[in-house]
């Protein structure tokens, strides 16, 4: 009898986690709700992946609460940024690694954003191919706001065409419903 190996496995493996650990630690970035900086991920996941992992499998683990962090953007505007924990972020990275592997192949070979191997100076190396080969026009597409407008109903339901796995499809709702928690800080003024 074959054992089928469910994708939640792929993406808790050690050599996965670690790598994911890695990835997020490489990209820096601010700590969640939870204060932890991600310069303490490492050592954290170190002492804490057993329990985590059990967790994960068990169906008890909670996505933390997204913090919420507005910053300037273009034009005098202010853009809402959602920062989730170091651990959580470290999780979702371990998913992205193992799903992405499924979707990859079917991506347009004209696509360079958010890709394994691609990057932005291969966008212009190949807007300045097209250029030099007579195309005189070239089209960049920003969606305003794409991400807050996303059906999750829908998204859902497409990841799952090719995840099946229950666990991680958990793991992704959870952390698709985990709570914006906008940051406050409230200065004191002297009193008259």
């Amino acid at each position: 009898m074959e054992i089928k190996e469910e994708l939640i496995d792929k993406v808790l493996q050690p050599a996965n986690l670690t790598m994911a650990c890695k990835e997020v630690v490489r990209n820096k970035g601010a700590g969640g709700v939870d204060g932890m900086k991600v310069s303490e991920l490492e050592a954290h996941l170190h002492e804490h992946r057993t329990t985590l992992t059990e967790q994960i499998r068990k169906g008890n683990y909670h996505a933390q609460p997204i913090r919420g962090k507005e910053i300037p953007k273009g034009g005098g505007k202010m853009r809402l940024l959602g920062i989730p924990t170091a651990v959580d972020r470290t999780l979702q990275q371990a998913v992205l690694r193992v799903v992405m592997l499924r979707y990859e192949q079917e991506f347009s070979n004209y696509s360079y954003g958010f890709r394994p191997e691609r990057n932005t100076h291969q966008a212009v190396g190949k807007s300045l191919h097209y250029i030099n080969s007579g195309y005189q026009h070239i089209v960049e597409i920003d969606l305003k706001q794409f991400f807050d407008n996303v059906d999750h109903v829908l998204l859902l339901q497409l990841l799952y065409r090719k995840v099946k796995c229950k666990a991680t499809m958990s793991l992704i709702r959870r952390w698709l419903r985990a709570p914006l928690e906008k940051v406050y800080i409230l200065i004191e003024k002297d009193p008259l």
